[in-house]
């Protein structure tokens, strides 16, 4: 049985892995229907944002927790709410530092932990 602190740990290496464009860490992180809305309001496919961070078009550079809190909703997902300070240059645009709060949901999915959806707006 899973723990709120297994989802925490999940939780930060999506954060390590997205800030080292590692996309063979995302890939088993994310359930095969993840999708990300971003700030704008995009609701990007998995596939579609895996490809973005491997050309550097989404081009995360560190991310630093700020504040997390994670619930279980039913002994087979949770809900994670953080804040963290990410530093990247999406679109061909300047670094910048961004407080982006990451609303996410988590699932377990044949015996493993998975991030279904994370909703991304600033905070």
């Amino acid at each position: 049985m899973m723990t709120d602190a297994d989802v925490l740990a999940l939780y930060r290496q999506y954060n390590v892995a997205m800030a080292a464009r590692d996309t063979a860490t995302l890939d088993q992180l994310l359930a095969p229907d993840f999708t990300l809305t971003h700030m704008t309001g995009y609701q990007q496919p998995r596939a579609e944002w895996l490809a973005q961070i491997g050309d550097g078009t989404m081009g995360y550079v560190a991310s630093k927790e700020h504040h997390v809190i994670v619930t279980s909703m039913t002994d087979q997902t949770w809900r994670v709410v953080g804040q963290n300070y990410v530093t990247a240059a999406v679109y061909g645009g300047a670094t910048q530092d961004w407080p982006l709060n990451t609303d996410m949901q988590v699932v377990m999915s044949n015996g493993q932990l998975q991030i279904l959806k994370a909703v991304v707006t600033t905070f």
